[in-house]
């Protein structure tokens, strides 16, 4: 990973290597969300001010380590400040074109004055190389380090703003612009990683946003950067952040906010997200990415939190074409399996989106913009709190908590709420107004004809078995004598407590055996025991705040539903995208099994693989 080793390298952030019971992968963190914006996109420097305010107020959201001044995290994306950028980038001898057609991104660097060299070189030499991008410079952003803790100093990097200008094509198609920016940040940082000397992290690199986060405390984050206190640093959209991490090392860049959300939760499905998304980047293509997408792989840091990465997938889907709505939707999608409340037509579209993508689901408020809207979307459970107000003046103030502008006029208010579980709410500042959950999800549903491509090309479990039973006879059900039965039982792991104390409960009363005893039995992998197949394998589910889940007596949150077979392109939704198997449960009985071997009929290739091996390569003890 990025600056692992010892303290005194160049790196920013330091991680131990994983070792006993210490994984880096399981950082987490847990934190205070605030967001101000402006419905016509109006820049204001009041904007910036109340952001500033709201994050002082979030404080106590935050956390620091044994030092009172150095803060697990603090930050703020807001829309490109213009006049500002236009002003310090010519003090420096750079003069900026026309807004839109520039981008300007902070810039963390090595420690080392050597390091930050060959980094400028690494990432100028890349920027050469990306058609239609033109290096303007570099403006070293001025810090006040003094107020730093000691252990944020020890990792502080140099920090510096870049500025690039579009040039072709490119400078009259904003979305080609971001787009080949991304492939410029994805291909530099990855050839930072390769040195432990050379970490290169963008807080951010685009032509709408800018990102100016740290190791910080809340009301660290506007004395460390001045650049935020001047007069003409006026944006019409501002994220701000206040991070808590729990078991978490320092860090500049697992500050928030990140490029496009900052976030308070967790995402509890993460590993397998993870794996699903670098097996989805083999056939991953996108036009407006381009060829060059290839050498951008892995698309996720791997060195990120949970946040950071879902930030990294968020980034990928918006840049491809999707707009940063319909990405969230499909991304953290609401409880739509068992709802009754859904239209057919949103229901379809739920259905598409799940062939398409998991979900990656946990406690999460996430707040996101681009610069051309803002939104903020609750997980499914509705774990996390999201207050809001509007204001005469049609702004929208946003928080994980009540309270965080005192000075706000009761009068002033025009509407309060609060997000409810699954829920979203977005501004398109084009529109100038705030669009509610039901209008967001049915322009997104009335967008693609869903319904019509399940019906064409999907496939469920239901089907596959009547037509199996019109057809062929049915594999005959294997029944069993008392000794067969006493074999069988006994080599799928059955035990005698099993069947006493779970399995007869059942049969008998028709409702879960209830007991107050822990499971202390030892993991199937170190179980000296023959244990079920089964019991090596489970899915990694929620390890630190959240209750039980069950998808019987919560299955209006819950649902065991698992799509299977070929994927197709993840950044190119296509009508045939949902040609996948829906298995409402991930129990096969044995008419089920049977017909899953018969599917060459409809279209899909199987095959059978035997688990058995010789007993003279197992494992004897």
């Amino acid at each position: 990973g990025m600056g692992q080793g010892d303290v005194g390298g160049a790196g920013f952030d330091w991680l131990p290597k994983k070792q006993g019971l210490y994984d880096p992968r399981n950082e987490k963190d847990s934190c205070g969300v605030g967001m101000i914006a402006d419905f016509e996109g109006r820049a204001a420097r009041g904007i910036v001010e109340n952001a500033l305010l709201i994050l002082e107020n979030l404080d106590h959201r935050g956390a620091r380590g044994c030092e009172v001044d150095t803060g697990d995290g603090a930050g703020m994306l807001c829309a490109m400040p213009d006049e500002f950028m236009r002003r310090v980038f010519s003090l420096v001898g750079v003069a900026l074109p026309a807004k839109g057609s520039y981008a300007v991104g902070n810039v963390f660097l090595p420690r080392t004055q050597q390091g930050v060299t060959e980094c400028k070189r690494l990432f100028e030499a890349t920027c050469a190389d990306v058609p239609g991008l033109k290096m303007l410079g570099w403006r070293p952003v001025p810090v006040q380090s003094d107020c730093l803790g000691k252990t944020a100093r020890t990792f502080e990097p140099v920090i510096e703003q870049v500025a690039i200008v579009a040039t072709g094509p490119l400078a009259k198609d904003s979305r080609r612009f971001e787009a080949a920016l991304y492939i410029l940040r994805k291909k530099a940082e990855n050839l930072g990683h390769r040195s432990p000397d050379t970490p290169l992290y963008l807080c951010s690199l685009s032509s709408r946003v800018i990102n100016y986060k740290g190791m910080l405390t809340c009301p660290g984050l506007a004395r460390y950067y001045p650049d935020l206190l001047e007069d003409d640093f006026q944006s019409h959209v501002a994220l701000v952040h206040s991070r808590f991490s729990t078991n978490t090392f320092p860090s500049w860049r697992r500050a928030h906010p990140f490029r496009y959300l900052c976030h308070n939760g967790e995402i509890n499905t993460l590993r397998g997200n993870i794996n699903a998304m670098r097996s989805r980047e083999g056939i991953m293509q996108s036009d407006l990415l381009g060829p060059q997408l290839q050498e951008c792989f892995p698309l996720i840091e791997l060195d990120q939190t949970d946040s950071g990465i879902f930030d990294n997938v968020l980034e990928v889907l918006t840049l491809a074409g999707r707009s940063l709505p319909e990405a969230m939707v499909m991304m953290m999608p609401q409880a739509w399996e068992n709802s009754t409340q859904l239209s057919p037509e949103m229901r379809a579209y739920f259905h598409y989106n799940a062939s398409i993508m998991e979900p990656w689901d946990g406690p999460a408020l996430v707040c996101f913009t681009d610069g051309s809207g803002v939104g903020a979307s609750l997980d499914r459970n509705g774990l996390r709190p999201c207050r809001y107000y509007v204001t005469k003046d049609k702004q929208i103030i946003l928080s994980s908590e009540c309270g965080v502008l005192p000075h706000l006029d009761a009068d002033s208010i025009v509407q309060k709420g609060r997000l409810s579980p699954g829920k979203m709410l977005w501004v398109d500042f084009a529109e100038g107004r705030l669009m509610g959950d039901l209008e967001v999800k049915q322009q997104l549903a009335a967008s693609k004809p869903c319904a019509k491509w399940i019906s064409e090309t999907g496939a469920n479990m239901d089907d596959l078995v009547k037509s199996l039973a019109s057809g062929a006879k049915e594999a005959p059900v294997a029944r069993f004598d008392e000794v067969g039965r006493t074999i069988a039982l006994r080599t799928f792991g059955y035990t005698r407590e099993a069947l006493d104390l779970l399995m007869v409960p059942m049969g008998r009363d028709g409702e879960e055996a209830l007991g107050s005893m822990g499971n202390d039995a030892p993991l199937a992998c170190i179980s000296r025991q023959p244990r079920s197949v089964f019991d090596y394998f489970y899915q990694l589910f929620a390890q630190v705040t959240n209750p039980p889940i069950d998808p019987i007596r919560e299955a209006n949150v819950m649902s065991l539903l698992c799509p299977i077979g070929p994927e197709g392109n993840l950044l190119d939704p296509q009508p045939e995208s949902c040609r996948r198997i829906f298995l409402d449960t991930p129990v096969l009985c044995p008419r089920r099994f049977n017909a899953l071997l018969d599917l060459e009929a409809s279209g899909f290739s199987t095959a059978t693989v035997d688990m058995t091996y010789p007993l003279t390569e197992g494992c004897s003890r």
